[in-house]
């Protein structure tokens, strides 16, 4: 039949208390660290012991009943445990502690109880039994411990009799218990022991016998609770409730597995329907106060779970961010050493996106736009200022800036901003790296070396300060030694296109020895002409070379010797010079002696189809036998096609200072000079249809002196030169010389140039 209601189940406390997900007491203030730990334990030894390990239960137990020696629960499951253990003595130590203090402790009394049961001492069960009749006459639990004594005293019962409330099962008629009750009491008593497998078996057994023995499948289901097998626990409770819908037990042991199974709404609804009927019981208002508890730990855990998952979403988006603007920088870096500047500084420009207030982003697109020419050291220059503007202290902003006034040949002001670096950082080898650059551009290429050799001495592995040592190398046409040093360099970075480039830099000769000889042909009976010429030259350094020269000249059938020297120097990148000096010591037509001075001005880089412009000067003063010349020729040469072909102009003006010997109207002669003013131009084109062919022609109308008079001469010439190995080219031109009121001149030419 079903219970009555009523206020307690001790032993389904001591069965279910404790298990996953339950919480035994609930601490009214903040915890100190041993209560702390104590809750800890208790939990721990609630669920050895339900799952069968009585040692390990008993080993936690003790160690917080140390903790907490007044908690009445801890000692209880204490005592359950030492009592399944079989250790009676002590067992009834810990029930009758909790009692002394508490005396309304039903559950230490059931304990003791069974306790006394279990050692024969019938007389003292029934003294603690009327005791807790006193307080719960109508609970089925005493009505079953009582069976219990009355069976302890009768000489056949069994030692652990049952008298659980039961219509599928009764003793017969001469007191023995049938097999249904054995098992029962059995598997009951196994239970209460805490050895839930053997009652799963023994309680089985009776449901199979009467599936309709509602408390039997109440007993295996708080059986089944501890395996954890809470799929059939549910089902035996359900089939309970449906035969008697008012069996506390079982709606109490559905909201158990709900409670477990962490659905708090669940556990809540059996919950009120039971407190419904039964207001007033101690393990149902329990259990909800536990379930309350679980659903606010449930919500904050969830709360707590959301803002973790949105934690880590963060975390994982901000590292992924993280990581491919390193992959980003990595891909920039290598495409950097491989000459894609354009690529690499797409890359900065990206991640400058994301950052536009990073001043090293900006300094290494500043550095990508720069390495790419004249046409982006705007873009350079820019980025740099606004690197400098977010931090003033920027040394790499800095020698930024000084690198572009470098790349401009703005040398005063790299200098000046190299030197405030070095003011702060005497020890940035960077800036002193940077300074010998300068240094360098200045064409002091044996200054810079020094420093350069100095830097490899602290950094040896430096590819910056080996390159620079390298240039300075060849700055002075040491370009064995450049191009060893190039080789070092590349082994410390061989993926690098700029350190590649300057290994492949051919080795340059510094001596060149020019050999040219020319046959013409005059009009009006004039005699052949035959020429001659051997020059020597010499590279001081990349951008000094110094030549010599003989002529040997057969005109007019007289023989004239000409020496002449030169140096050519080239100031920067944007401007050269020459100066040439010489004459004939047997002049006859030569000149005696002449000077002549020029160079040439880069106005534009240019690139494509419109190259480099260049500015020409070309000036001269020649002193011959009866003339004095002087001659200045501004011009322009233009480059198309990469530098395939270029067009060069000349305006070319002429003052001669002649002796003239004039008669008086008197008749008598004398001698006076006389200046005469000449103009003219000429145009010249060069292309190279191949690598190895470069070819030329040309037309000039303008004055000329080559042979002591200046004549007004039209000439059209061209010609070609021809490389037959990178040290050695040959030359053919031919020329035609329309001379005014004089002779006409035909002339072939053919030369030979070697480098050594």
């Amino acid at each position: 039949m079903p219970p009555p209601l009523r206020a307690m189940r001790p032993l389904l406390v001591l069965a279910l208390v404790g298990l996953p997900g339950g919480l035994v007491s609930v601490p009214a203030h903040a915890q100190t660290p041993d209560e702390v730990t104590a809750e800890r334990l208790l939990r721990e030894g609630t669920a050895a012991r339900q799952n069968g390990r009585v040692d390990d239960a008993i080993t936690a137990l003790d160690r917080a009943v140390a903790l907490r020696p007044a908690d009445g629960d801890t000692r209880l499951q204490l005592g359950l445990s030492l009592f399944a253990k079989g250790r009676f003595d002590e067992a009834g130590g810990a029930f009758r502690k909790i009692l002394a203090a508490t005396p309304e402790y039903d559950d230490a009394r059931v304990g003791l109880i069974r306790v006394l049961l279990a050692t024969k001492d019938l007389d003292g069960a029934a003294r603690e039994l009327a005791a807790l009749k006193q307080r719960a006459p109508g609970d089925p639990e005493v009505k079953t411990l009582e069976a219990q004594v009355e069976a302890g005293r009768q000489p056949k019962a069994p030692a652990v009799p049952a008298l659980r409330s039961s219509t599928a099962v009764a003793p017969s008629p001469d007191g023995a218990t049938t097999e249904a009750r054995r098992l029962f009491v059995a598997g009951q008593a196994a239970r209460k022991a805490g050895r839930f497998d053997q009652a799963i078996t023994q309680l089985a057994k009776v449901v199979a016998l009467d599936p309709r023995d509602v408390d039997a499948q109440v007993e295996l289901g708080l059986a089944l609770i501890p395996r954890q097998r809470f799929a059939q626990a549910r089902e035996a409770f359900t089939k309970v409730l449906a035969q008697t819908p008012t069996y506390g037990d079982a709606r109490l042991g559905l909201a158990r597995i709900a409670f477990y199974e962490k659905r708090p709404a669940e556990a809540a609804r059996e919950i009120g329907i039971l407190l419904a009927r039964e207001p007033g019981n101690r393990e149902a208002r329990a259990l909800r106060a536990q379930i309350v508890r679980a659903a606010a730990d449930l919500e904050a855990a969830a709360e707590k779970a959301r803002l973790d998952r949105e934690q880590r979403r963060i975390a994982l988006a901000k590292a992924q961010a993280q990581a491919a603007e390193q992959r980003s920088a990595e891909r920039a870096k290598a495409l950097r050493k491989a000459g894609k500047f354009p690529a690499a500084e797409a890359i900065y420009r990206t991640l400058l996106r994301a950052h536009p207030r990073d001043a090293d982003l900006l300094v290494s697109a500043g550095s990508m736009a720069a390495f790419q020419g004249k046409a982006h050291f705007a873009d350079a220059r820019r980025d740099f200022e606004a690197a400098t503007a977010i931090d003033p202290r920027s040394d790499d902003a800095v020698l930024g800036l000084a690198r572009v006034d470098l790349y401009e040949a703005k040398l005063a002001d790299a200098e000046a901003r190299t030197a405030s670096v070095l003011a702060r950082q005497p020890e940035n080898t960077e800036a002193q790296a940077l300074s010998a650059r300068v240094i360098l551009a200045r064409g002091e290429p044996s200054e810079a070396e020094a420093i350069f050799r100095q830097l490899r001495t602290r950094l040896p592995e430096d590819t910056d300060i080996l390159l620079g040592l390298g240039d300075s190398l060849r700055g002075t046409l040491q370009d064995d030694a450049a191009r060893s040093v190039y080789r070092d360099a590349a082994a410390v970075d061989p993926a690098s296109a700029e350190i590649q480039a300057r290994v492949a830099q051919a080795i340059r000769p510094r001596w060149r020895l020019d050999l040219d000889g020319s046959l013409s042909s005059l009009t009006r009976n004039g005699s052949d002409w035959q020429e001659g010429s051997v020059r020597l030259g010499y590279a001081l350094s990349d951008r000094t070379v110094i030549t010599g020269g003989v002529e040997v000249t057969n005109r007019f059938k007289k023989i004239n010797t000409l020496i002449d020297a030169r140096i050519d120097h080239r100031w920067s990148d944007t401007w050269t010079s020459y100066l040439r000096l010489g004459g004939a010591p047997d002049a006859v037509y030569r000149p005696i002696v002449f000077a002549e001075a020029g160079g040439t001005f880069r106005v534009s880089q240019g690139s494509g189809l419109f190259g480099a412009t260049l500015l020409t000067l070309d000036s001269g003063y020649a002193k011959y036998s009866a003339t004095e010349v002087e001659t200045a020729s501004p011009g322009i040469q233009q480059y198309f096609l990469d530098g395939h072909l270029w067009i060069s102009g000349k305006v070319i003006g002429t003052l001669a200072d002649s002796r003239v010997t004039e008669r008086a109207l008197d008749g008598l002669a004398f001698v006076r000079d006389r200046l005469d003013k000449f103009g003219g131009y000429s145009v010249r084109i060069d292309g190279t249809p191949t690598d190895r062919l470069t070819l030329f022609v040309g037309w000039a109308d303008a004055p000329d002196t080559s042979d002591g008079r200046v004549i007004p001469t039209r000439a059209l010439y061209g010609g070609g030169i021809y490389a037959l190995s990178d040290t050695l080219s040959l030359k053919l031109s031919a020329a035609h010389e329309d001379r005014v009121k004089s002779y006409d001149r035909t002339s072939v030419n053919v030369g030979l140039t070697t480098r050594f």
